[in-house]
């Protein structure tokens, strides 16, 4: 996911209370949205009751994100080719969802996969408001989500960063549909 934040040209620190320059990052080395969404999905199609169901998806989200992984193209500044893999990523989710997902189950799936991927989406009023980040819980979640469960290492290449991740979404693909 995409968010802006104050911060000097360097890695984005956890407490913005220092920074004095303006610039757009992908704040974290996010995930791709198919991994969340479809552990959610998966979670959805195997836990009937929505509470836990949501839950345990909230909860995939940190998992995966402690898994080392690289989704960004160049630096982790928004450029084009980090826009095109966002798009990219979503539309191949939105076909392999509704390639996996039963029709009766989609409702369902699309809001529990939607609570995996709501620790990301959370970082999208930063966008308007990068005094979010300040409020004390927002900082301490923020900071454990980024600094402690994300793998922070920019030696990671394209393959190895993807690797993991689409080993995932072929998990979930045959999980659910075989």
């Amino acid at each position: 996911m995409l968010s802006q934040v104050d911060i000097p040209n360097q890695r984005p620190p956890t407490n913005h209370k220092t920074s004095s320059t303006h610039e757009v990052f992908l704040y974290n080395s996010d995930m791709l949205v198919a991994p969340h969404f479809l552990i959610g999905t998966a979670i959805a199609v195997y836990a009937p009751e929505a509470g836990p169901a949501a839950l345990a998806a909230i909860t995939s989200h940190f998992v995966l994100d402690s898994i080392p992984h690289r989704d960004t193209i160049g630096t982790t500044h928004i450029n084009l080719g980090n826009i095109v893999m966002e798009i990219f990523d979503i539309t191949i989710t939105a076909l392999i969802f509704w390639w996996i997902v039963p029709a009766h189950l989609r409702g369902y799936a699309l809001l529990v996969g939607g609570a995996a991927i709501l620790p990301d989406l959370l970082a999208i009023p930063s966008w308007f408001w990068p005094q979010l980040y300040r409020l004390p819980v927002i900082n301490q979640l923020h900071s454990w989500h980024v600094d402690y469960l994300q793998d922070r290492n920019g030696s990671l290449n394209w393959f190895w960063g993807l690797l993991p991740q689409v080993l995932i979404i072929l998990a979930v693909i045959w999980l659910i549909k075989f």
